[in-house]
């Protein structure tokens, strides 16, 4: 036979070859689950398993199998392809024989788009013989077959219940502020030396003083050098702070400081050996092996010990005798007042009338006031245009969140971070909500991630990332978040509270899962009732598919 003839029977061969699998093609079985495509974490996966049966599979031939979803606008969007191998053909991920059949499993995942939601999941398959001694191919289409109508979005109705991140005013109700000097003693002794009342430390006391703040308290606080034994050390420290208490009285009157004269404003206190003050000055001295000598006197229990294990370590005992212990024979006087403030009045009366009276810390506070709600979209603004604080920018964006308004927070968000906001975390968490909102889920992780973001807002993110199990722990009750995560991890009695449209509509679902039309139209009606969107969006819902031919369904819906 003719090389020509050879040819034409081969590609004969190989056209009957394809036709049987053309022809024989409704006994190929798909299976998807589940049986309707859902989806998860802001993507449609789809799980497929393929069966083909006993002698139809060409030995030569290879098959490429492309899952197709087209939307309710006609819009398609591709998953990944397999291309499937006769036993003698190559090229394929998976191979099936001609006498006995066989299957494949499938695995892939598409974005979702809201136009998905009404849509149709196609099948479409290429058979491909090709001719080895010629290198010419025969291509049969299979197909094309459908496989599953429409998408469950429920896990796309997460609430943007996020906790919004206000940056704190810096503002403090009330600030004190504190001055002190150390009075030195010479060694086992208690009486104050002429030369440290008038050193510099008493002489910022009484510059302190001179303010005219009103006092919180005065304090007296007097310690003994750890050598000798333990009582004469806390003797010889109740004497200091006698004399102390007695020096500072003086003084203080002398000086006439507000509440000088009121023996409630002191606290007094004997500390005894000061082993604190010791570690303290040890580690800051430049003595030799000073890491190592704090380790040695620690480890002992008692003072008695801690003292002897000093007195042994002769090479250093000079050091410590001259440089440390002297500065531990000391008494301190503090002094704490309270900064003066504007009453809130006053805050509230410049805020709108006289702003540069107010300090930005002052200004951000009063934008919180209750007084000034209606104003604080204005008291930013002017914060901005004073300050060009990256704190008011920030609470601005936070405005417009409140409002779901995140082009216009976008824009104010972007300030903050010019002005010195880029790195904190009331502005990265803000950022990580707006990713969330619009999808972008990995960033939204990475900037609450920097945030060290609260936990409500990283549970509401793991819902829209399909982590539904660990949202569990967090989402609790009855909100309507927590009762959307309760239900996408297979609980349907859960039930949302709220009285609001979303939520009806949620138990709505719940009660169809549920089987239960009592909950169900009770809830869809109230829905409807309250927004035609959700009779709209009942009629596409799948998860209302069994009762679209019920008469209260229709009835509601029409």
């Amino acid at each position: 036979m003719s090389i020509a003839k050879l040819v034409i029977l081969a590609l004969i061969l190989s056209s009957c070859g394809l036709n049987k699998m053309v022809n024989q093609y409704d006994n190929v079985r798909y299976n998807i689950d589940p049986k309707t495509l859902e989806v998860h974490g802001g993507n449609v996966n789809l799980e497929l398993d393929a069966t083909f049966p006993e002698k139809y599979f060409n030995k030569m031939a290879t098959v490429e199998i492309t899952p197709v979803l087209i939307d309710e606008k006609g819009k398609e969007t591709s998953f990944k392809s397999i291309t499937i191998q006769g036993e003698e053909a190559s090229g394929g991920e998976s191979t099936i024989f001609y006498e006995t059949g066989g299957g494949f499993s499938y695995s892939d995942k598409i974005e979702y788009s809201d136009d998905m939601m009404v849509s149709t999941l196609e099948l479409r398959a290429t058979a491909t013989l090709k001719e080895t001694t010629t290198n010419n191919s025969d291509n049969k289409v299979l197909g094309p077959v459908i496989i599953a109508n429409g998408v469950i979005t429920t896990s796309e109705r997460v609430a943007n219940d996020e906790i919004i991140a206000i940056e704190n005013h810096g503002y403090e109700m009330e600030t004190i502020l504190s001055e002190d000097a150390t009075i030195y003693f010479l060694v086992n002794q208690s009486k104050i030396r002429t030369s440290e009342k008038s050193d510099d430390d008493v002489k910022r006391l009484q510059e302190f003083v001179k303010n005219g703040y009103v006092t919180k308290s005065f304090e007296i606080v007097s310690y003994a050098s750890p050598e000798g034994s333990v009582s004469v050390n806390d003797d010889i420290s109740g004497k200091r702070n006698k004399s102390t208490l007695k020096y500072a009285k003086y003084l203080l009157n002398k000086l006439k400081v507000n509440g000088s004269d009121n023996t409630d404003l002191y606290q007094i206190s004997s500390i005894g050996e000061d082993w604190n003050g010791f570690y303290k000055l040890v580690g800051s001295s430049n003595i030799k092996d000073k890491k190592i000598i704090n380790k040695i006197v620690k480890s002992n229990k008692t003072a008695e010990e801690k003292e002897q294990s000093i007195r042994d370590m002769a090479e250093v005992y000079d050091a410590v005798d001259k440089n440390i212990l002297p500065f531990l024979r000391k008494a301190e006087i503090t002094i704490k007042s309270y900064h003066p403030k504007k009453t809130r009045e006053e805050i509230v009366l410049f805020s709108t009338t006289n702003l540069s009276e107010l300090s930005v810390e002052e200004l951000l506070y009063s934008a919180t006031l209750e007084e000034n709600s209606s104003n604080k979209l204005t008291i930013l603004n002017s914060v901005v245009s004073l300050h060009n604080d990256w704190r008011a920018y920030n609470n601005i964006a936070c405005i417009y969140l409140s409002k779901n308004d995140d082009d216009n927070a976008m824009i104010y968000l972007n300030k903050a971070k010019e002005n010195g906001g880029a790195n904190e975390s009331s502005v990265l968490t803000n950022l990580g909500i707006i990713a969330s909102w619009n999808g972008e889920l990995n960033k939204a992780q990475k900037l609450f991630d920097k945030a060290n973001t609260n936990s409500t807002n990283q549970a509401i993110l793991d819902v829209r990332q399909g982590n539904y199990r660990s949202a569990t722990g967090i989402l609790r009750g009855n909100s309507y978040n927590a009762a959307l995560v309760s239900i996408l991890n297979g609980n349907n009695n859960s039930t949302c509270n709220e009285e609001t449209d979303a939520c009806y509509y949620l138990n709505a679902i719940a009660g169809a899962r549920l089987g239960n039309e009592t909950i169900l139209f009770t809830n869809l009606e109230k829905a409807i009732q309250n927004s035609e969107v959700y009779k709209v969006e009942a009629l596409k819902d799948l998860e209302f598919v069994n009762y679209r031919n019920n008469e209260k369904f229709i009835s509601l819906t029409k």
